[in-house]
């Protein structure tokens, strides 16, 4: 599910950059790329509520796991979409300036601080938008474990609340969506037959395609003031809830052999090569373009582009994975410092020998 929407997104904006002939295809997938970011709400949100229930090893633990995880690929993702940034300006400046919004560095601060989209101003830089949903996971990441692990009274409640305030009306507005994701997870498993079941997945699914084919976003265009790309926020959640559904439907099963094993582990790999593929493909279109040079409305040299794109970011995202390893001991050694330290206590006695004295 990862993969495919990835891919979705991948296909939607190189048919938007060489298809102009071809408008109502490239509405069309204008509409499922946005229906797979929903996705992958949905799925992030199932995600952790795997990972808080099944391996649950306290708030530092799941602060590292989360900051390693996004990290790991949006500074090196940065750095590139900079380098790729330099590099078509000096290549194409036609093609540059396209993709150019005044002075781009503090676009990159605030998405190295995954502040590019709080309050109700979008920032993130024009040529790699799709850097738009990951300040949303992180406030979800964060407002979720910070009410998660919140201590039993009732002024604990006041950080996730603050969170709340930070990431604004925007971010808020599809947060329902990654709880769905969560729900789908904790809620207790259909009884149904196992046939009933994946019909009932495929049916919740086509439904949602329907509705994201069919019927026009609601209450707002995406990509526009008020709420740039939560503007439709209506429209998904009935997207949200029904893609929660399939999910929520989903047999369940388990790897009993070292065979099944070894295709989990296969799957795996795979659905995480999805996150630097989302993240790369946008610069890395416009880097082909800028190199390679494009003809509009020519298929042949779009798929090339996509495929050999989609094999650069998975090349990427094998090294990158390999040293998340660096990021996970950086963020422990973070957490670690920020442990609060332990004052011994004076020792009672000659404070009793002073007295009786």
């Amino acid at each position: 599910m990862r993969m495919l929407a990835a891919l979705t997104v991948l296909v939607y904006h190189a048919l938007y950059q060489w298809l102009d002939a071809y408008p109502r295809l490239v509405a069309l997938f204008n509409d499922l790329s946005h229906a797979a970011v929903i996705v992958f709400f949905v799925l992030s949100g199932y995600l952790i509520a795997y990972t808080t229930t099944s391996n649950n090893r306290g708030p530092r633990q799941y602060a590292v796991a989360r900051l390693s995880r996004l990290y790991s690929m949006v500074v090196p993702a940065l750095f590139i979409t900079a380098i790729i940034e330099v590099l078509v300006h000096q290549l194409t400046p036609e093609l540059a300036a396209e993709y150019t919004r005044g002075n781009p560095v503090p676009r990159y601060a605030l998405c190295l601080a995954f502040c590019n989209e709080i309050g109700l101003f979008s920032a993130s830089p024009p040529i790699n938008n799709p850097l738009w949903s990951l300040s949303y996971e992180f406030w979800y990441y964060t407002i979720f474990g910070l009410w998660f692990y919140r201590g039993a009274q009732v002024k604990s409640l006041l950080l996730p609340l603050i969170a709340c305030l930070i990431a604004g009306p925007k971010i808020l507005l599809l947060l329902p969506i990654w709880l769905l994701g969560f729900a789908a997870y904790r809620l207790p498993t259909p009884r149904v037959a196992v046939g009933t079941a994946w019909v009932l997945v495929f049916g919740f699914t086509l439904v949602a395609g329907l509705v994201v084919t069919n019927l026009p976003g609601f209450p707002y265009v995406v990509g526009y003031k008020p709420f740039f790309y939560a503007n439709q926020f209506v429209s998904d959640w009935v997207i949200g809830v029904l893609f929660a559904l399939a999910v929520w439907f989903l047999p369940a099963a388990s790897a009993s052999t070292s065979a099944e094993r070894g295709w989990v582990s296969a799957f795996r790999a795979v659905a995480d090569l999805s996150f630097p593929l989302y993240i790369l493909h946008y610069p890395l279109l416009i880097l082909w373009r800028a190199v390679f040079g494009w003809r509009m409305n020519d298929m042949g040299q779009m798929w090339l582009a996509i495929i050999g794109i989609t094999l650069v970011a998975g090349v990427i995202g094998l090294l990158l994975e390999r040293q998340r390893g660096l990021w996970i001991r950086f963020f422990k050694w973070g957490m670690g410092r920020l442990k609060p330290r332990r004052v011994p206590l004076a020792s009672p006695v000659p404070q009793l020998e002073k007295v009786l004295s």
